[in-house]
């Protein structure tokens, strides 16, 4: 399997990469320089937790191809996002073949401080039939994103959506990850 831990992106002027140099942390590459510039610091036994693939997204992953950069229609929220933020998915060590998403805060990049969280909890991403845009012979015409992950912001109010794995129990209906997670009602 090839896994999908290059990703560029830009703050500012600035072009940058997402790159994993150890199979449990995370690191930002400066694309001009070579250089790492920021770098997750590795706990003793690492973080157990693997990167398969980034995703930072920018403006033109949240717009269509309609919008055009100052025109008519454009708005200080499609001046976002602007690189400050991405995710990481990947497994536990030792945990089950499901892919799990983190948050990354890459505010502080150029200070040399990234930051992982688990601010979404434990979920399990639906990501069956998604083929990294590495395994293509010919190199895609505009930047993807992942299908399973998607990022909108209106009003001012940012908002990300997964495309999840949720199993039930097919007699009752009861799911079984919000029993599991201790939901009451579902909700």
């Amino acid at each position: 399997m090839m896994f999908q831990t290059f990703e560029p992106f830009r703050q500012g002027d600035r072009e940058l990469a997402l790159i994993s140099r150890d199979y449990t942390t995370t690191a930002v590459l400066d694309l001009t320089s070579g250089e790492v510039i920021a770098e997750e610091a590795r706990g003793p036994n690492g973080n157990g937790f693997c990167p398969v693939g980034f995703y930072v997204p920018d403006w033109l992953d949240v717009l269509d191809e309609s919008f055009i950069p100052g025109g008519k229609h454009w708005t200080a929220d499609d001046e976002w996002p602007v690189g400050d933020f991405g995710f990481v998915w990947g497994c536990y060590w030792g945990d089950d073949s499901s892919w799990k998403v983190q948050h990354l805060d890459l505010s502080r990049v150029q200070q040399g401080v990234i930051a992982r969280d688990e601010r979404f909890g434990y979920i399990e991403l639906a990501t069956d039939g998604f083929r990294s845009p590495c395994l293509d012979p010919e190199p895609p015409q505009k930047r993807t994103s992942p299908p399973f992950i998607r990022v909108s912001k209106y009003q001012g109010i940012t908002k990300v959506t997964f495309a999840v794995e949720m199993g039930f129990d097919l007699a009752s209906g009861e799911a079984k990850e919000w029993r599991r997670l201790g939901i009451a009602n579902y909700e």
